[in-house]
């Protein structure tokens, strides 16, 4: 996966506009976001599909799949988010505008419409700022990020953390999927019994695998000088565009008119 996003954010339509433009672009849309309301939300979770799609030129299966992903982590929170618990008086009390109700006893489980308005809207909050951050992610190449992150003077040691946690986290979903796939070609997870033993020996072999990757990058790391602080090569030339600041100037604005004409 990480291959394919780091091949993405080398080679997609934007590729040649400068990394500082896109990085701002994309957080202004992300403050955007948390300050407007639903409606507004979707019309500019289309326009960035517009962007990631069309200008970027990302293939849609990839965009959907990445969305569809955090729709997935949306639908994990919506018990949290919709249902809620109180005794039967409480919930079936006059002025209770009640969409489902289960009684057991004296408590009831149920979900109200303000309850239900609430977890789409957050549903669409999220997926929207996590566009935003996809935007950057796949239109921008991690090294090129983090200068601009360091002309922004960001410490040093949060860059290091934040290239750290986007390489190995999809290292160790590599070597995840590779420790499966030898798993299931020698017999495991055939049977709901056998199921919880080959997960647990795929911990086990993920945590021994994931220490002496640690153990083998710190050699490497010593043997080449490393001084506390990574250095990544930083010289593709890239420039502003005036025509996506225009449109992306002109979008904004009139998402944000729209808002207080709406409010």
């Amino acid at each position: 996966m990480h291959h394919h996003l780091d091949v993405y954010a080398y080679t997609n339509g934007l590729n040649h506009v400068h990394p500082q433009q896109k990085l701002l672009f994309g957080l202004a849309l992300l403050l955007l976001t948390l300050g407007v309301s639903p409606p507004i939300q979707g019309l500019l979770w289309l326009w960035l599909s517009v962007w990631i799609v069309g200008y970027a030129r990302i293939p849609w299966g990839v965009y959907s799949s990445l969305v569809g992903g955090m729709a997935v982590f949306w639908l994990f929170s919506l018990p949290a988010l919709l249902v809620q618990i109180a005794p039967t008086a409480v919930a079936t009390a006059p002025g209770q505008s009640l969409v489902g109700h289960l009684a057991l006893g004296n408590w009831s489980f149920f979900v109200t419409s303000a309850g239900l308005m609430t977890a789409l809207a957050a549903g669409l909050r999220a997926i929207t700022a996590g566009t935003c951050l996809l935007f950057i992610v796949l239109t921008t190449p991690i090294p090129m990020l983090l200068g601009v992150l360091e002309r922004w003077h960001l410490p040093s040691f949060l860059l290091d953390i934040v290239m750290l946690m986007y390489r190995y986290i999809f290292i160790l979903l590599d070597t995840a999927v590779s420790l499966q796939l030898a798993q299931r070609a020698r017999g495991g997870y055939q049977r709901r019994s056998r199921w919880l033993f080959s997960l647990s020996l795929l911990a086990a072999q993920l945590l021994r695998q994931s220490l002496q990757r640690y153990q083998a990058t710190n050699l490497a790391l010593v043997s080449r000088g490393f001084s506390g602080q990574f250095r990544v090569w930083r010289s593709r030339p890239c420039a502003y565009s005036r025509r996506y600041a225009v449109e992306a100037v002109i979008g904004a604005s009139l998402l944000l008119l729209l808002n207080f004409t709406l409010a």
